[in-house]
């Protein structure tokens, strides 16, 4: 059983910062008991270090897999490194991730009190496939051996993270972070992904991590794809869906028996939105969804002990002094649901 958040504040990675120090305190400052590694770019070329047939067309702007015949080889030694568990061939490196390696250099001089988890992103399996798509512009998660090599390549890179923050920062738990925002795309009406396909990816993503893992995803979807799969944190967009996540509460119920948590994602990533909420009214709505699945039979302490607040989704779309609002709201409602409930004296 993984350390139970009882409303510890943390966020997603990408930030809209542009000073790399500043980026690193404000994080620190406001989840200092569960820093996320920051990614300060757009761009996607942490996650692909390691993953075989990427090709960029600079042109039309665009990434995708090519598993063509002349890639064979290519193909082969990826299957070698992994058939060898070579985690260092799956490395991210500095030149990619600044904000991965200054992050962990100031919690490894300067620790903040109370540090107690430290959370990585990338992309889920199933993500990675509709981000890289085949030529034809179909996911590449529709590619058999293409859906292979990511969900390989995806589980490797998360364990070499969690490899290189445990080495980094000994004593905390690592949580990693592997979202799937497409999974609606999978799963709407005219969605074409197999349930079974989609529930074995994810878990074969996070196969061999010993930290909590997470998934995100902000659309409502059929949230039974995650409380059956081995994912121990649903992130869901509490801000937009309370109210329907709330309607699945006989699949919650035993995930959160069995020792499942639920990550609010109560604060929203746009400026303007940011700007006209408040955090009495988003504490409402998470005081609000708590009593809906109280009334349907989900034990409220049980909800509260495994309960983490965030902001809704990742914040680089927004002013640097947004994204900062965002953050210290997050961190205030994390602070007033301890107190409420009994985590914290409000000191």
């Amino acid at each position: 059983m993984h350390q139970k958040p009882c409303f510890a504040a943390t966020s997603m990675a990408f930030l809209p910062h542009r000073d790399l120090g500043k980026a690193v305190e404000t994080i620190v400052e406001n989840f200092p008991e569960a820093p996320c590694l920051p990614v300060l770019s757009r761009n996607i070329k942490h996650m692909l270090e390691g993953i075989p047939c990427v090709e960029f067309d600079r042109e039309k702007k665009q990434v995708y897999l090519d598993p063509s015949p002349d890639r064979e080889n290519e193909i082969l030694e990826f299957y070698n490194r992994v058939e060898n568990n070579d985690l260092d061939a799956f490395a991210t490196s500095e030149k990619v991730a600044p904000g991965f390696y200054a992050l962990l250099e100031r919690l490894k001089t300067d620790p903040p009190a109370g540090l107690k988890w430290v959370a990585f992103q990338t992309a889920g399996p199933v993500l990675m496939g509709d981000i890289l798509k085949q030529q034809d512009g179909t996911s590449a998660f529709y590619h058999e051996t293409l859906r292979d090599i990511l969900i390989k390549g995806v589980n490797l890179k998360s364990r070499w993270l969690e490899k290189k923050i445990r080495e980094e920062v000994p004593g905390v738990e690592v949580i990693a972070g592997l979202p799937e925002t497409t999974l609606v795309s999978f799963t709407s009406a005219g969605g074409t992904g197999s349930r079974e396909n989609i529930i074995k990816a994810i878990n074969n993503g996070f196969e061999g991590l010993s930290g909590p893992n997470w998934v995100h995803c902000c659309a409502n979807i059929d949230w039974s794809l995650l409380t059956r799969a081995n994912v121990d944190v649903i992130n869901f967009d509490a801000y937009q869906h309370t109210d329907k996540v709330t309607m699945y509460h006989e699949e919650f119920r035993p995930y959160l028996e069995r020792g499942g948590m639920l990550a609010w994602g109560i604060v929203p990533v746009t400026d303007e939105a940011v700007s006209q909420v408040t955090v009495k009214g988003l504490v409402d709505i998470i005081e609000k969804g708590i009593e809906n699945f109280a009334e349907k039979g989900i034990d409220r302490s049980l909800l509260a002990e495994a309960s983490w607040i965030m902001p809704c989704c990742d914040a680089n779309l927004m002013s640097v002094e947004n994204a900062e609002r965002a953050f210290a709201m997050t961190r205030e409602i994390s602070e007033i649901m301890r107190y409420h409930y009994g985590f914290s004296d409000g000191g």
